[in-house]
């Protein structure tokens, strides 16, 4: 075999190749996958958004005054019912959370008794999903997870500040 230094450049030419290129193919074809996996994501994201914006809560001619009495005595006697112990704080909490929600039912046009948190979030002023959102979670929670007695006494005063205040 003889030394490379020997060899001329016409035959180490011939011995050794240049770097061999990829075919073109492959280059477009890896575009055209990120292209694809890009308008997907899109084509989800656009299909899957909330389309119509939330509406606002109109009030409806309801008689606010008698309606407002009306809650108010009922919180009243869901507040008495769990301090003398006849109601527990989570039956309370459910109990103030059906008040609030009829209330609002009978004064705007808000279908409250049937929202979820997340409907109330979307649709319905802050004060009412301040107070909705405080009686949540006692509001389905065990007793003892839910904090329901250490929140009751918030509980009530956001439901009565919140049917006092709205007309």
């Amino acid at each position: 075999m003889p030394a490379i230094a020997s060899l001329a450049p016409a035959e180490l030419q011939e011995e050794f190749n240049g770097p061999v290129a990829y075919a073109d193919r492959w280059l477009w074809l890896a575009l055209l996958g990120l292209v694809l996996v890009a308008a997907y994501y899109l084509a989800v994201i656009w299909l899957t958004r909330d389309r119509a914006p939330a509406p606002a809560v109109s009030w409806s001619r309801a008689d606010v005054p008698s309606a407002r009495r009306l809650h108010l005595d009922r919180i009243e006697r869901i507040e008495a019912e769990v301090r003398s112990g006849q109601l527990s704080a989570r039956v309370g909490h459910q109990q103030l959370s059906e008040t609030v929600r009829s209330y609002v039912a009978a004064v705007s046009t808000l279908p409250a008794p049937t929202m979820t948190l997340a409907d109330f979030r979307r649709q319905a002023p802050r004060p009412l999903v301040d107070a909705i959102a405080l009686m949540y979670p006692p509001e389905f929670a065990p007793d003892d997870a839910g904090q329901a007695r250490e929140r009751f006494d918030d509980a009530v005063a956001q439901a009565r500040g919140l049917v006092a205040s709205w007309s």
